[in-house]
């Protein structure tokens, strides 16, 4: 196979679909000699600020000379970005091979019935690729939920829980206590597990879990985080001994995200040489596109994934970073989101609205998402399908010095991210 012929393959992969066990997946990586265990893996969960939390890690490892992976998903621009080395994206001859050479062992597991996902296909080609690179870190990225992720065949882990939040209820659980139990699956025996600050139904549950493992819990309070400053370039923060931290990510919880990964990176000075310096220059270093990424100042347009309630109500805390006279939001969701309270959020931030569907069998209708606002909001709204189309609706609708707001879904900011990037060039 080519690359296309692989992410053609990869993407239109159908399986009867069973219960969701990790018995498939490690049959696929058993046949590759359990390149997962073969990795010093730091392993992260959570509803909110897994991409980012990735990013501030495999960063200041690299500013300290180590050799790091990251496996994160979804992707924004293409398949390939969601495997890293040293921030270099995996080749397109190296995926066509490796996905090639899985193919003929996936092939042969479908003949016995035992049928492997596209998401447990590219999990699997993200281990044999670290492994076969011998690297000092990987770092992986949770897909949805923990404890039957395709990510979830190691023998051992650091596990990290970034913000739990009610998301994927219908998969997950519809409360806090549910959900941190799914994700602290993930926990093994004798860790050292690390948390963001979570609600105490999230919190009981990740540490009786870790109790049960024989796991070590730690965690931190906001008030340990000092910000200096936050603004539409980033933060400024002390945290415990490191003085004058800076991200390049906007908006407060990117501080708090920096302070989950450098209770990690102080976790890792135990045993590998890491520079605080360094550390802060790969903090400082870590982007996350798609998430509060500022494409362009003049005119003023962001583009960010939120979507769900959580995050929604973290980018309405982002926005007033910036300065603008009136935002100018364009907008669509998936129909398994909390449409009442997400709606209800994201209207107070807007003054005009440009709605356009997702390209995903799981979109809200056009028709039905304009009903919805309409319902709660007497602004002025523009129902664009086309989303080119849309897009073009908010240039049109942005004047001096206003703001151009795309959110509310990962799959959405795919394709307007690209259409905006065309029209800047």
């Amino acid at each position: 196979m080519d690359y296309k012929e692989a992410v053609a393959w990869l993407e239109n992969r159908n399986i009867p679909l069973g219960e969701f066990t990790l018995d498939n997946i490690r049959a696929l990586l058993e046949i590759f000699n359990r390149p997962q265990d073969k990795l010093k893996i730091i392993h992260i969960t959570g509803t909110n600020g897994k991409g980012s939390v990735a990013s501030f890690i495999t960063n200041a490892l690299i500013e300290n000379n180590y050799s790091v992976g990251k496996f994160t998903s979804p992707y924004i621009t293409n398949i390939r970005e969601e495997i890293e080395v040293n921030r270099e994206v995996i080749s397109e001859d190296d995926f066509a091979k490796l996905a090639s050479e899985v193919r003929k062992e996936v092939e042969e597991l479908d003949k016995k019935e035992i049928f492997v996902s596209g998401f447990e296909i590219l999990t699997s080609i993200a281990y044999i690729y670290f492994a076969r690179k011998s690297l000092d870190f990987a770092v992986m990225e949770v897909g949805m939920g923990g404890r039957v992720d395709a990510t979830n065949v190691m023998e051992k882990s650091i596990p990290v829980f970034c913000h739990i939040a009610l998301d994927h209820a219908n998969i997950l659980g519809d409360t806090l206590e549910k959900i941190a139990k799914e994700k602290g699956g993930i926990i093994k025996e004798n860790s050292h597990v690390f948390s963001y600050p979570q609600a105490e139904e999230a919190k009981g549950k990740l540490k009786s879990l870790a109790k049960e493992k024989s796991s070590s819990f730690n965690d931190f309070d906001f008030d340990e985080v000092e910000i200096i400053s936050s603004n539409e370039f980033g933060n400024k923060f002390n945290f415990k001994d490191y003085k004058d931290l800076e991200t390049s990510l906007v908006g407060d919880h990117q501080a708090y995200n920096a302070a989950l990964a450098l209770m990690v990176l102080e976790y890792l000075r135990k045993d590998y040489k890491l520079d605080k310096e360094k550390i802060k220059e790969g903090i400082k270093k870590a982007k996350n596109i798609g998430r509060i990424e500022c494409l362009s100042r003049d005119p003023l347009i962001v583009v960010d994934g939120s979507h769900n309630l959580d995050s929604i109500e973290g980018i309405e805390k982002s926005v007033k970073k910036f300065t603008y006279n009136k935002l100018i939001l364009g907008f669509s969701l998936l129909k398994d989101k909390d449409h009442k309270h997400i709606l209800e959020k994201i209207e107070g931030l807007a003054d005009k609205l440009v709605l356009t569907e997702i390209d995903n069998d799981r979109r809200t209708d056009i028709d039905l998402l304009e009903k919805e606002f309409k319902e709660i909001s007497s602004k002025e709204i523009f129902a664009i399908k086309d989303r080119r189309e849309a897009v073009e609706k908010t240039l049109d609708l942005a004047g001096e010095g206003d703001m151009i707001l795309w959110c509310g879904s990962l799959y959405l900011i795919k394709d307007i991210r690209k259409i905006i990037l065309e029209k800047l060039k």
